[in-house]
């Protein structure tokens, strides 16, 4: 006696489907699974029992032999109780056709189904997977609700869903809310910024073409004011990003429960004392780390050099690839990185190495220290350097009539979304979007400088002992600037600009 029930399983934050196979056989009694199950599973059936008798089913008094095909790959989560509990309780009776029909949820003793992490990506997967029905916990409704290309069947109880596969009840399909997306009203202003006006433009410039920023400078002139402020000039989130987004938070166990799906840009900033593993995700059981819960937002590092050395490095990569590997149970984990990098740091321990007007009290050795993690290969990754001078008294005597000509959030948000729509036009079939994404080949075709564009660039790369890195993102930035200038072509005082954001900050 054997029945099958669809449902999924996932490896990070992307599904797989799996088929759970329920067999009925004499023999001593017994409940047994296998198929490269997690403890989670396991336990499944110390919860199974006591949930089909509590709502007033029978627990067969046989051996039950339960199979998770496929049996090679690694499977984990609660949400196979209720495909589980579901295939015991169709032995031996008249079952509805379930081929296009799938389930997830975890069960309690009293029958009640909760909802699971990571109900999302599972949907996606079982969708791809020709799954056209998802019997899911009524708390994940929402959540899944985003997908609108499967019939989502909500149910609250075991016995609903046990009487929906043996054709005695049925259920009702899960109205969609039709909302409109709104942005999030935070109060932040970069016009709220006292001067700054030269880092405000680099932060422009950031976000126009997805560059990562470092901003370095004394205690309070205003990094992380202003670093708080970036995501409210970046574009709105499209479909396929909130479905991505949300899919990660999902998993993470993050979704908040007034906000089933995530319509604003992340923004992320760990404190400092963040693990290695906390920073890039994994653990035996890999779930995602700062990097990626940022994807597609802005991760925000304040105070880099307070950061161990090791977490530091292990970015490097991710940074570059826009992913990060990771590699548990014998198969391959991949996580998204795709991040806007926002560092501030001060110059030096104490912070008073550019402040005129206080001494500083590092040691020679604390300063070496101290420099090497903020300008080793790390930063070297991060498009713009820019060095953020404490606010002169000048500038705060003339604030009340200055402040209408400081830039605002609304008008920085204009030029980027309008630079971001060049470049979505630009690179249509590409495998990038922006241009801090463009890898050599894109650089050699979209790149190209003028004459005396070359000749300052090829001057500039000994004079500031670039990398061949620094040349290359020299080349974006530039390109990202005639964008936000409305210019096809790049022109010198674009490059010029460009070479001012990876200025030498060991002075």
């Amino acid at each position: 006696m054997l029945t099958k029930v669809r449902t999924a399983t996932l490896s990070g934050i992307r599904g797989y489907p799996v088929t759970v196979e329920t067999d009925l056989h004499s023999g001593l009694p017994g409940f047994h699974i296998v198929g490269l199950a997690d403890t989670t599973i396991k336990e499944a059936s110390m919860r199974i029992k006591p949930a089909i008798q509590n709502c007033g089913g029978h627990f067969p008094g046989e051996r039950v032999t339960v199979n998770l095909v496929p049996a090679g790959r690694p499977k984990e989560g609660s949400h196979f109780d209720l495909p589980i509990a579901l295939g015991i309780m169709m032995l031996g009776t008249e079952v509805i056709e379930l081929e296009d029909t799938a389930f997830i949820g975890e069960v309690s003793l009293d029958g009640k189904i909760n909802g699971v992490r990571g109900a999302l990506p599972l949907a996606i997967c079982l969708r791809n997977a020709g799954i056209r029905n998802l019997v899911l916990p009524m708390d994940n409704a929402a959540e899944v609700s985003i997908l609108e290309d499967i019939n989502l069947l909500p149910v609250r109880h075991l016995r609903e869903a046990a009487e929906y596969v043996t054709g005695l009840g049925s259920l009702s399909l899960y109205k969609r809310k039709e909302t409109a997306s709104r942005p999030v009203e935070t109060g932040l202003d970069f016009a709220q910024v006292v001067g700054q006006e030269s880092v405000k433009r680099a932060i422009l410039v950031g976000a126009a073409g997805n560059h990562g920023i470092l901003m370095m400078g004394s205690p309070g002139c205003g990094k992380t004011m202003m670093a708080r402020r970036i995501p409210g000039i970046l574009p709105p989130l499209t479909y396929e990003e909130k479905v991505e987004i949300t899919g990660i938070y999902s998993v993470a166990g993050l979704l908040p429960a007034d906000r089933p799906v995530i319509e604003q840009r992340p923004f992320r900033s760990p404190h400092h004392n963040i693990t290695q593993t906390g920073l890039i995700g994994g653990g035996s059981r890999p779930r995602p780390g700062e990097l990626t819960l940022a994807h597609r937002g802005v991760l925000f590092l304040d105070e880099l050099g307070e950061f161990e050395s090791k977490a530091i490095d292990a970015m490097r990569q991710p940074l570059e690839e826009g992913v990060i590997r990771v590699n548990r149970n014998l198969e391959e984990v991949v996580f998204p990185s795709e991040v806007m990098m926002v560092i501030a740091s001060n110059p030096c321990k104490c912070g008073n190495l550019w402040d005129t007007r206080k001494i500083c009290t590092c040691s020679p050795r604390q300063l070496e220290s101290y420099r090497r993690k903020l300008m080793g290969p790390f930063a070297d990754r991060v498009d713009i350097h820019v060095k953020v001078n404490p606010v002169d008294k000048e500038s705060l005597a003339k604030m009340p009539a200055m402040q209408a000509k400081w830039m605002s959030t609304a008008e920085m948000r204009e030029k980027v979304s309008a630079a971001r729509a060049i470049q979505e036009e630009r690179y249509r079939g590409e495998s990038f979007s922006c241009n801090g994404q463009l890898d050599e080949k894109g650089i050699l075709r979209y790149c190209v400088l003028g004459r005396e564009g070359r000749e300052l660039m090829t001057a500039s790369y000994d004079r500031l002992g670039l990398s061949m890195r620094g040349y290359s993102k020299i080349l974006r930035m530039a390109r990202t600037i005639a964008d936000i200038e409305g210019s096809n072509n790049i022109k010198t005082e674009h490059v010029a600009e460009a070479l001012i954001f990876r200025v030498d900050l060991e002075t």
